[in-house]
């Protein structure tokens, strides 16, 4: 039998842990496609008016590119067994990463759009609108669906990267024993 590099510093994955890494995964791949396709039709995807260079928008619709692929083969890392062949910091780290970033993005977000929703900040959470935000439009209703996404990316990634860590941990503690 040959030996994994790493095998012991990462013990195999519970149930639950594979159920949130196989969710984080669909997230992450739903959002590599969408971000792919906004690349490929990146005219409708900047909107009508003029929002700036293009190159900006297709560097940065790139980056988000890659960094969902990254993920989504990193959730897969967390509970296959050549995920194990991985430094633990190469898997940890980005995760961490890309779910504090979700967790930012998705959560104040959200926020303001259900108390906006709900009538407690009809100028915004912070106050900022010149006018009372229209929660009839379509526009606030497509925010509220893109917050909503990211708010999801965060609550699949969270406890994927707890329970790895823990499982990490817990390997360690073994192998020292």
């Amino acid at each position: 039998m040959t030996s994994v590099r790493g095998a012991a510093s990462v013990r195999p994955p519970q149930r639950r842990t594979v159920l949130w890494a196989y969710a984080a995964f669909g997230w992450l791949t739903s959002s590599f496609v969408w971000h792919l396709w906004m690349g490929v039709d990146h005219r409708s995807a900047m909107g009508g008016e003029d929002a700036g260079p293009v190159w900006v928008f297709l560097a940065y619709d790139g980056l988000i590119t890659v960094m969902s692929a990254a993920g989504a083969a990193l959730t897969l890392a967390t509970v296959r067994p050549w995920g194990r062949r991985l430094p633990v910091w190469m898997v940890r780290l980005p995760l961490w990463g890309g779910t504090v970033l979700l967790t930012v993005r998705g959560v104040p977000g959200l926020v303001e759009n259900i108390t906006t929703a709900t009538g407690l900040t009809p100028y915004g959470l912070l106050g900022l609108s010149e006018q009372p935000i229209d929660a009839a439009s379509g526009e606030f209703w497509t925010t509220m669906a893109i917050n909503t996404y990211f708010f999801v990316g965060a609550v699949v990634m969270l406890p994927l990267v707890l329970r790895y860590q823990r499982g990490v941990r817990t390997a360690q503690e073994k192998s020292a024993a």
